[in-house]
């Protein structure tokens, strides 16, 4: 009878550890994907993007690089640059102060903040972001709710860093 219960427990242990083992497997292909696509996202921001990143931008007496303004007023930033026709697009989570004039309340506040999407394309002309093409949008529910243009954009844009 001793005999007949230890057996009964090496099978049952045994048909765990394969279930195990076949988990373990799942877990350790799934880390494997993950750490590919991190990496395939890293390369995805090319030297240029890098080198956009610190152009510097000096703006009523302040000092600041296009990196600081964009990492300062946005969230979850994708950063992308057309070298050929010499366009920065950058794409973030809305946050506040931006767009803080428009008085919208904690619960819409709340929702921007979750799903507000903000883009930011800019012209890049020797090494300085042209102001006359500028253009900033605010998307919520694949609808623009606020939009704006050129110069009024990227001074916008470097008062709203500023406020920070």
């Amino acid at each position: 009878m001793k005999r007949m219960t230890k057996v009964a427990c090496v099978v049952f242990l045994s048909t765990l550890l394969v279930g195990c083992g076949d988990r373990l497997t799942e877990i350790k292909d799934a880390a494997s994907g993950i750490t590919s696509k991190a990496d395939s996202a890293a390369s995805a921001v090319s030297r240029d993007v890098h080198a956009i990143r610190a152009i510097p931008i000096d703006y009523n007496e302040n000092s600041f690089t296009v990196n600081d303004l964009f990492k300062t007023i946005l969230r979850d930033i994708r950063w992308d640059y057309d070298a050929k026709q010499n366009v920065l697009k950058v794409q973030g989570t809305w946050q506040p102060p931006l767009f803080s004039e428009q008085g919208w309340d904690d619960t819409m506040q709340k929702k921007l903040a979750e799903t507000g999407l903000v883009t930011i394309t800019c012209a890049i002309n020797s090494d300085k972001i042209d102001s006359a093409h500028t253009d900033l949008k605010l998307v919520y529910k694949n609808e623009m709710i606020l939009q704006k243009t050129g110069e009024e954009a990227l001074h916008y844009l470097y008062d709203t860093y500023l406020q920070k």
